[in-house]
């Protein structure tokens, strides 16, 4: 048969152009012959060629004419491809193909048996539990170990009774993976089992970690003990269950307690052995543990362990906790010397907020260390004194401008220890710095009734409060804010103009389309590109003549604006000027050109051509856009260019499209 001699061709090409012919005819029935061809071809040794086969045959055929032969390729063990794929088009074929797994399960060997147990489990219908039960009692080792696993997965509760059988049988790998399956199913009734388990050395890691999930607070007195187990694997797999716990909701006092009924007063010393020395994954969880004891003895080395960029947010949580136990043990740490130390405990107290640290913030807003005054001024705004406004409000000139911002932000919090009108009266301020800081925090307040006097201040000398006010009216947002924003275009700073221009955009301010029109001409090219992206935010349809207008610009950065603002608002005008910029010898314009057509109806055969492009990101955009269009034609050629593409991101790209 001549399809079976091309299905045979060392041309790559030339089989897979046999497989699509096998494709059916409108009006054929499924033909045993063809079908048997697409088999063949899913042992071919192209992945592209045995999707091809798989495709056509799952979506033409009728399931009785291949599913025989489908299962077959399950027994071809030195083709692994063949398996792979036979694996992958019944576990598509769902509930369609589990019946005829179910039938062909005895008469395999234990490696096939294990295989259809897999494609059942991953199937997840539940008409097949008692299938998957019945192979708890296989033969076979991994296949009753499957079946648990899968089972667990699937969280059957009706296989909770075989499984707890299985922990107890003595084969220890089928019950490790049963005390696995147990935890995921999250039945209580698995925990007397599970305690069992524990007293097996090679069973302790699987049925702590399914203790941990199952998080029943009567298996605690059992858990703890293992903290302190001679094996370094079990002290964590003990340490990470009662994380789980905690993390699930079991009372704080009742794990605490257990861990004192077990090692009373050498709890804290244990648990700062597993949190200097223990295995890294659960170190975290001992801290968790030493904070929540709230024992000062520890807070010296938590300190030390802090030292550790790794757990220093471990440490944090830690000592939050212990410092809202007993809030007065952080205060003399304020006067570590370390910068370091004293930003850690601001960003602790700051969390904690305690009344109690009120007037050591107070002083710390005057700390050498900048990190400090920063981290000091929101640490006021978290406790929430409004006595603390007036104390934040000096560090407005402060030297450094993330401490400024953090001064804004805690001030607008604290507003209510703010008398307005002295803030409106800092707008006049000789220092520009002032000026500048004051507007924001009328930003911050996000209320209309300062609008005007942020439009007062829009007329100020330095720049900087300027652009301020841009950001202060676009926090606001109201008719008011969006006219003085409308003047700002006009402002003699490009920055300015490019801020207000775009924060309008962000706005959706459709009226100032025409304005913004007029900045598209502007003799800044930073200004250009903002008043581009700003029309293509706002969808306006009168700015494309505007726009298409910039694509001859010199400056790459402008043009690329122009062409995302034209593919945002779209129509046949926007299209067409996009279509003439995919000649451009400018990479990123180029590639911005494919992207910006993604929307577009009608372009397929325009950027088709991109798809063996030279530059191998242009390709990428090509495939991502055309992704859109579900033409079947594209998938096509795709699946031409995928084996010739040496490039592995677009290789990706095209697998992401095909697999899509």
């Amino acid at each position: 048969m001549e399809l079976e001699k091309e299905l045979s061709s060392s041309d790559v090409e030339r089989r897979r152009e046999a497989v699509l012919r096998l494709s059916r005819v409108e009006g054929e029935e499924g033909s045993p012959e063809k079908a048997r061809l697409l088999l063949r071809a899913m042992r071919d040794p192209s992945w592209r060629i045995r999707k091809t086969a798989v495709d056509i045959l799952l979506g033409q055929y009728p399931v009785e004419l291949y599913i025989e032969g489908l299962i077959g390729l399950l027994h071809l063990k030195d083709n692994a491809g063949a398996r792979n794929t036979a694996i992958e088009s019944l576990t598509r074929l769902g509930k369609e193909a589990a019946g005829h797994l179910t039938e062909a399960f005895d008469a395999a060997d234990r490696d096939v048996r294990k295989l259809l147990i897999d494609i059942i489990g991953e199937i997840r219908d539940r008409e097949f539990v008692p299938f998957l039960v019945r192979a708890l009692r296989d033969e076979d080792e991994n296949v009753r170990a499957s079946a648990a696993e899968h089972l667990g997965a699937m969280r059957e509760a009706s296989a909770v009774d075989e499984l707890v059988e299985m922990t107890r049988s003595g084969d220890l790998w089928t019950a490790y993976a049963a005390a696995d399956a147990l935890g995921a199913i999250g039945d209580t009734r698995a925990v007397p089992a599970l305690v069992e388990a524990l007293e097996i050395q090679a069973l302790r890691e699987p049925a702590l970690r399914a203790l941990g999930r199952l998080s029943d607070p009567s298996s605690l007195k059992d858990i703890v003990p293992f903290v302190d187990d001679q094996s370094s694997s079990v002290r964590n797999e003990a340490l990470k269950a009662l994380e789980t716990m905690y993390q699930s909701g079991v009372l704080e006092a009742s794990i605490i307690g257990a861990f004192q009924n077990v090692f009373g007063e050498r709890t804290v010393e244990i648990l700062l052995v597993q949190a200097t020395k223990g295995k890294l994954s659960g170190r975290g969880a001992a801290i968790l543990f030493l904070g929540l004891m709230r024992d000062e003895a520890s807070l010296e080395p938590l300190l030390e362990m802090a030292s550790d960029e790794i757990y220093v947010e471990e440490v944090k949580r830690a000592l939050v906790f212990l410092g809202r136990g007993k809030p007065e043990v952080l205060l003399p740490l304020f006067e570590r010397e370390s910068p370091f130390l004293r930003r850690l405990v601001c960003e602790i107290a700051g969390e904690v907020a305690s009344p109690v640290y009120f007037d050591v913030m107070v002083g710390l807003l005057g700390d050498s260390d900048g990190h400090v005054r920063s981290l000091a001024a929101r640490a006021m705004a978290n406790i929430g004194d409004a006595r603390a406004a007036k104390h934040v409000l000096k560090l407005f000139t402060d030297e450094y401008v993330d401490v400024q911002e953090a001064a804004v932000e805690s001030a607008g919090r604290l507003r209510e220890g703010l008398e307005m009108s002295e803030v409106i009266s800092m707008l006049e301020d000789r220092n520009p710095t002032v000026r500048r800081n004051a507007v924001l925090l009328l930003g911050e307040t996000r209320s209309p009734d300062f609008v005007n006097a942020l439009c007062f201040a829009q007329k100020d000398e330095e720049a900087s409060v300027r652009r301020a006010v841009i950001s202060a009216l676009a926090a606001i947002r109201t008719p008011g804010s969006v006219n003085c924003m409308v003047r700002a275009l006009a402002d003699e700073d490009p920055e300015i103009r490019a801020a207000a221009a775009l924060s309008l955009g962000s706005a959706g301010v459709s009226e100032a389309s025409e304005p913004l029109c007029l900045l598209l001409r502007d003799s800044d090219d930073m200004v250009r590109a903002a008043a581009a992206r700003a029309l293509g935010m706002i969808a306006s349809v009168d700015a494309v003549p505007q726009l298409a207008g910039l694509l001859s610009h010199s400056n790459g950065f402008v043009v690329t604006a122009a062409i995302s603002a034209l593919g945002k608002i779209g129509g046949e005008g926007a299209k067409k000027a996009i279509l003439g910029m995919l000649d451009s010898g400018i990479d990123e314009v180029r590639r911005t050109a494919i992207s910006s057509l993604a929307g577009f109806e009608g372009v397929q055969r325009s950027l088709i051509p991109f798809l063996r492009n030279r530059d191998w990101a242009s390709r990428v955009a090509a495939i991502e856009a055309l992704g859109l269009s579900g033409d079947a034609r594209i998938s096509e050629e795709l699946g031409r260019i995928y084996d010739q593409e040496e490039d592995p991101t677009v290789k990706k790209a095209i697998e992401r499209f095909l697999n899509g």
